[in-house]
């Protein structure tokens, strides 16, 4: 089981090392090909829906083939996709590189939650998904961080080269042999037998509807902002264009290191607060630090506002990813992968409004909208989605 959970967390490295990759790069990318930044940032929307048409399919085969199976494979395709990418000869083709990343990054992090759920009982779920997350996040603080940097030495194609060549090792080890069967690991339930029946056992419980509308919610209001921090630094005076790639990428790195802070203490957190505080508090703090990003005059003030934002991101989320891994324990693979559907969806709209809103009204009105949005968030979560816990599951402390 260790090993399998090694590999899991490499896995998740390489797949969310590719989710942020293009974030930093916006400014480059634009330039290139001549293109607006609201344009350019297609490249999020171009990877964020493939990645969530893909979940309805992805999570049945899951459950159906083996989690560990589905995930070797998506992340060898992921590989070559990062690779075509650095090729590209055009916006469209990159565009048609981004896709294809999308469709099969969806097959690993989705995945790995779900095999963790299937590892783990309840009470100690939300702890092992948390930990997890210091490979998930940590991977996609690499990503922007590492793209900006490499952006500004070599050239935007080098961070694509970087991410190729980080999810072709993680394929080369998730392709040898664990001797471990997760679909038999302690928490997991009898099977559906099709992906109609999975997710109609989903689909049933009542918390669904609230739990999917949440996380679609959350990643639009939340993602709008990463591909516009180059230029809303640019627009605020606190980067010249030519430093905003790397900047950018420092600054969302930040938000991952937030992340990891959370990853690090999530058992102390858990405990001390209890999920209902912690999706208060979470969503309270992620809206209070978006809207600072419109005032601070110093981009390393940029970066630690993001820091604190990372924090409170995954104090909500990570309560919404373990809702997920419960809320249909027979076709759990199906229901994460429904969960990272929304997510993703709302990762794709993301961009579109809040590029829509910055141009007609500016970025601080947008960050401000955002952060309204997120302070109505935490109270739904909490009213709709993290619920009194029956007598059985007593022993996670909500």
């Amino acid at each position: 089981m260790q090993r399998l959970i090694v590999t899991y967390a490499v896995c998740a490295i390489a797949s969310g090392f590719g989710m942020r990759l293009m974030d930093p790069l916006i400014l480059p990318v634009g330039i290139e090909y001549a293109l607006e930044p609201a344009t350019a940032a297609l490249l999020n929307t171009g990877f964020a829906w493939p990645y969530a048409l893909g979940q309805p399919f992805l999570g049945p085969l899951g459950d159906r083939y083996g989690k560990l199976q589905c995930i070797r494979v998506s992340v060898a395709v992921l590989a070559l996709a990062q690779a075509a990418g650095a090729m590209a000869s055009s916006f469209e083709t990159l565009v048609a590189s981004r896709v294809l990343a999308g469709i099969f990054a969806g097959g690993v992090i989705p995945l790995v939650l779900a095999g963790l759920g299937d590892a783990y009982g309840m009470a100690d779920r939300q702890v092992a998904i948390g930990r997890m997350l210091l490979a998930i996040i940590g991977g996609q603080m690499l990503g922007s961080t590492v793209a900006g940097l490499a952006s500004d030495v070599f050239g935007w194609r080098s961070a694509l080269w970087i991410a190729a060549g980080l999810a072709m090792a993680a394929a080369a080890l998730a392709w040898v042999p664990t001797g471990t069967r997760p679909s038999s690991a302690p928490g997991s339930a009898a099977r559906p037998s099709s992906a109609r029946a999975m997710y109609g056992e989903v689909l049933r419980n009542p918390k669904a509807r609230w739990l999917y509308g949440a996380v679609i919610a959350e990643g639009t209001l939340v993602s709008g902002v990463f591909p516009f921090v180059g230029p809303l630094l640019v627009e605020q005076g606190v980067s010249a264009p030519a430093d905003a790639a790397v900047r950018a990428g420092l600054i969302l790195g930040a938000f991952g290191a937030g992340g990891l802070a959370y990853a690090l203490l999530v058992r102390r957190i858990v405990r001390a607060l209890g999920v209902r505080r912690m999706c208060l508090l979470g969503s309270t703090i992620l809206a209070t630090t978006l809207v600072l990003l419109g005032f601070l005059p110093l981009w390393g003030l940029v970066a630690a506002a993001m820091a604190v934002a990372g924090w409170g991101f995954n104090m909500l989320h990570n309560s919404l990813q373990t809702e997920a891994t419960e809320i249909a324990p027979g076709a759990r693979g199906s229901a994460v992968a429904l969960f990272a559907c929304g997510l993703f969806v709302g990762i794709g709209l993301g961009p579109l409004w809040f590029g829509a809103v910055a141009d007609v009204a500016g970025f601080r009105t947008a960050l401000v909208v955002a952060a309204a949005g997120l302070l109505l968030l935490g109270q739904l979560v909490v009213r709709r989605v993290v619920v009194k816990l029956a007598p059985a599951r007593d022993a996670d402390p909500r």
